[in-house]
């Protein structure tokens, strides 16, 4: 009896750790990429958004993904240090890689129409938590269904989970794709201009609601002619990859590493900006006779209207039914969350009687109800003072409602 006693402990013992390290799954964070389209061996930034996701905030998060490689395989309990993302605050991550450097294949495979994508999980150092399995944005589709479209240019502007738009926003990625085979500055089509002996590059001279904010080509400077380049693609058609508008329009590179800020960089004229186009050149980049840069054939002033952003609402807290008795059942409701409120805690006060708990749901809506019949049972009280507070003990809400006499 007592060998059976000893060897269930040492049993117990041994299996402990396994016990402490159980990984435990939680839900999917919501995933889009700058540039809003990209190829395989370009860079890229996949951002991650772990609100109500389920893990701690501010936590140290690591990649794991299997396609179209599995480049951290077998440290699953210990991710590698490559593997690891950028906390930006609020809830969102960044991953930046090229893909074919990053999965070690070739940027064909990213355009393979049977190739599954990139399916992966967020994940916690060791393996302890672990996000649903979820695949990634890649671009194939898009890719493709500009190709056959014959059209000669497109923007695509937004995420691709609420589908891509033509009209764009100040703070959604765009990116501008170009068939060179059909787009034309003058009367010749883009690839045609690019045979030129003289050509260096396309690049592009915009500006925002008629050339009010600007981005100019000038192209004796570097730095801008990388800035406003229309790059030619490893799939034959060319993008200009604008990242995020408002990010884009608040400088101009100077010499020297140097940026003008523009209008746009500062926070209240960029809150009070009302967006309503997009004006623009491409421009042949050419070289000339002295060895410097000059403008070539351009496309003519062009212009795109822009679509119209919509803010995430102010929190809202109500209390249902608006006139509380001690016979109600009392529903507390908070819509419309900050990015990392996380659960809600409220505590409620009625006389000597402290009643608290949480409000359970998503960031959009929590909510709780509490049954003040029993919990205020031979308790005199004319008020309730409510207190919720966030995940990280912050008050969101402090109130102070009458208990009317119900009705009989």
């Amino acid at each position: 009896m007592k060998k059976n006693i000893c060897c269930a402990v040492i049993l117990a013992a041994l299996m402990f750790p396994l016990m402490a390290l159980a990984s435990k799954k939680v839900g999917t964070p919501k995933c889009w990429t700058v540039p809003a389209v990209f190829t395989g061996d370009e860079q890229v930034s996949f951002y991650y958004d772990v609100t109500d996701v389920g893990f701690p905030e501010g936590a140290d998060l690591y990649l794991w993904a299997w396609q179209p490689s599995e480049p951290d395989a077998g440290n699953g309990d210990n991710s590698s240090e490559f593997a690891k993302l950028e906390y930006l605050g609020n809830n969102i991550y960044r991953k930046t890689m090229v893909p074919t450097q990053y999965f070690h294949v070739d940027a064909a495979v990213f355009e393979d129409a049977n190739w599954p994508g990139f399916w992966q999980q967020l994940k916690t150092k060791r393996d302890d938590l672990w996000s649903t399995e979820f695949a990634a944005p890649d671009s194939r589709s898009e890719f493709q269904d500009f190709k056959t479209s014959g059209a000669a240019f497109r923007f695509v502007s937004g995420r691709k989970s609420a589908g891509f738009t033509d009209k764009f926003t100040l703070d959604e990625p765009l990116t501008v794709l170009f068939n060179p085979d059909v787009y034309k500055l003058g009367d010749r089509t883009m690839t045609e201009i690019a045979k030129d002996a003289n050509f260096v590059q396309f690049g592009v001279h915009s500006g925002l609601n008629d050339w009010t904010i600007q981005q100019t080509l000038d192209v004796w400077r570097p730095a801008c002619l990388e800035k406003t380049e229309v790059k030619k693609l490893s799939n034959g058609l060319y993008a200009w990859n604008v990242g995020i508008p408002s990010e884009y329009y608040a400088s101009n590179p100077n010499d020297a590493g140097s940026t003008t800020p523009t209008e746009l960089a500062d926070a209240d004229y960029k809150a009070a900006f009302q967006l309503e186009n997009m004006t623009y050149l491409v421009v042949e980049v050419i070289r000339n006779a002295t060895g410097g840069n000059d403008w070539g054939a351009n496309s003519g002033d062009q212009i795109q209207k822009a679509g119209t952003a919509t803010p995430y609402p102010d929190p809202v807290f109500t209390l249902f039914p608006s006139r509380v008795s001690a016979k109600d059942i009392l529903t507390l409701t908070r819509e419309y969350n900050e990015r990392t409120a996380g659960e809600l805690s409220y505590t409620i006060t009625a006389g000597q009687k402290n009643i608290t708990g949480t409000m359970a749901g998503v960031r959009d809506k929590r909510q709780a109800t509490v049954n003040l019949v029993k919990e205020l049972k031979g308790i005199e009280a004319t008020e309730l003072h409510i207190v919720v507070t966030k995940a990280n003990g912050q008050t969101v809400v402090d109130t102070t409602v009458p208990l009317v006499i119900p009705d009989k």
